[in-house]
């Protein structure tokens, strides 16, 4: 039984006695796990009995055993295996086979079962991408194929148990999800810092997740977390980052430019960053040159090159002080920088520094 997400999960008026959870985001993965515990440690008087196991030193049989054994100080039982994809599987049609789909059939009332799998060849191929082509009409049938064709156990799980699956977030909704993730505490994080505490942290939802819990300790009773709040935790200076760098080039503020890059690369080391951003931004700009002729509206605009509407009016902004053949010098300039600071031992700074001069020419 396909689970549509992990909130109906676990407002269900009772947990299925088997869960399967998997996904290429781990750290989802977990947090779901962790929730379901915790729906089980509130929902009765009694304390629940907690098993975690490894998948990698256990076999299907041994999982089922455990599953249907009495617990031993409670009337609740949650047992967590870890790693089940890396479970001791048996030969197709053994009698192992015959038993996990007994236990499937009609599982231990006193028990909660849950699967994690978040790497590997199955998650990675078989399984990736299932959930979404099942609840898409037009990919239903190939979804359907694809479930046909599944190996034990896989094949019996997302048949017959309660399953969850946590894709990958593309790097465009990750800022969506870091003001959902302060919304969850109750704090309102503007567009823009959230995309500054992506930059500044990276695209791993469990390092944002860190940096959103010291970000609220920051905050304190103020409930609305602004580019100040992110860039004060995260550690960059409020005036020397790469958005004051790539504020500074939309103006072809030649001389604030090199002050933000003289201290970016000699107190953060971050002349990697610094190329791959300047590129992504002035990316950003030449597809903006073809397609504000199409359409003024600052989110149909921001949606179709991949960022906040909060930043378009700035981008527009910049398109006033370059030529589409400036916009693509600098992304020559740029494509040297890269190469030379992977392939040379030229100096960093000299290198960015010719950089932004060339750019603001």
């Amino acid at each position: 039984m396909l689970v549509e997400s992990l909130h109906g999960l676990l407002r269900a008026k009772q947990l299925p006695r088997v869960i399967f959870l998997f996904g290429e985001e781990e750290f989802l993965v977990e947090e779901a796990a962790a929730a379901i515990a915790e729906r089980m440690r509130q929902e009765g008087t009694d304390p629940v009995d907690i098993e975690l196991l490894d998948g990698e030193e256990l076999s299907i049989e041994q999982i089922v055993r455990r599953a249907e054994a009495f617990p031993m100080a409670s009337t609740q039982r949650l047992i967590t295996v870890r790693r089940f994809d890396r479970t001791a599987v048996g030969k197709k049609n053994s009698a192992e086979q015959a038993l996990w789909l007994q236990y499937l059939a009609s599982p231990s009332p006193a028990t909660v079962l849950v699967l994690m799998a978040t790497d590997g060849r199955v998650v990675s191929e078989e399984l990736k991408g299932i959930a979404a082509a099942l609840s898409n009409p037009k990919q239903r049938s190939k979804a359907e194929a694809k479930l046909a064709k599944l190996r034990f156990p896989y094949n019996a799980l997302l048949t017959h148990a309660a399953w969850l699956e946590m894709p990958r977030l593309p790097e465009r909704r990750i800022p969506e999800w870091v003001i959902e993730r302060f919304k969850q505490y109750g704090y309102d994080c503007t567009p823009e810092a959230a995309e500054y505490l992506v930059v500044q942290t990276g695209p791993s939802l469990r390092d944002l997740a860190n940096e959103v819990a010291k970000t609220i300790l920051y905050a304190g009773s103020q409930r609305r977390i602004t580019r100040e709040h992110v860039l004060a935790v995260a550690g960059a200076s409020r005036v020397y980052n790469i958005f004051e760098l790539q504020r500074a080039l939309g103006q072809k503020d030649r001389a604030r430019a090199l002050s933000i890059l003289h201290y970016m690369v000699r107190t953060e080391r971050q002349d990697l960053l610094i190329v791959t951003m300047l590129a992504r931004y002035f990316l950003i700009l030449w597809r903006l040159s073809e397609l504000r002729a199409t359409t003024p509206n600052h989110s149909e605009l921001g949606r179709a090159v991949g960022v906040s509407p909060f930043f378009v009016p700035e981008y527009v902004a910049a398109l006033n002080q370059y030529t589409p053949a400036e916009i693509e010098r600098a992304l020559d300039a740029l494509h040297s920088a890269d190469v030379q600071l992977k392939t040379t031992s030229l100096d960093a700074l000299t290198v960015l520094e010719h950089t932004l001069v060339t750019i603001t020419t």
